[in-house]
């Protein structure tokens, strides 16, 4: 049960967030909305690379984090 004024779970939300957005990214299905929150979420300074890695995982992406980051162009070729 979440507490009223209790935002401790913010900034892990925010990330799974991101991490969702990534993963319409690779697929292909990232829409015009996903793209204005990802500029939100990326200037936003709760929203940390760790975090959106462990979104990721939180996903099932982790088994394939090599592809997945391959795919979106995260890693030099």
């Amino acid at each position: 049960m979440r507490i009223p004024g209790d935002d401790t779970d913010r900034p892990w939300r925010k990330s799974r967030l991101a991490a969702r957005i990534l993963v319409r990214k690779e697929v292909g299905r990232m829409t015009a909305r996903d793209r204005r929150l990802a500029r939100v979420l990326a200037d936003d300074p709760e929203v940390t690379n760790r975090l959106i890695q462990q979104g990721v995982y939180f996903l099932r992406i982790g088994h394939r984090k090599h592809e997945f980051d391959r795919n979106l162009g995260l890693v030099a070729r």
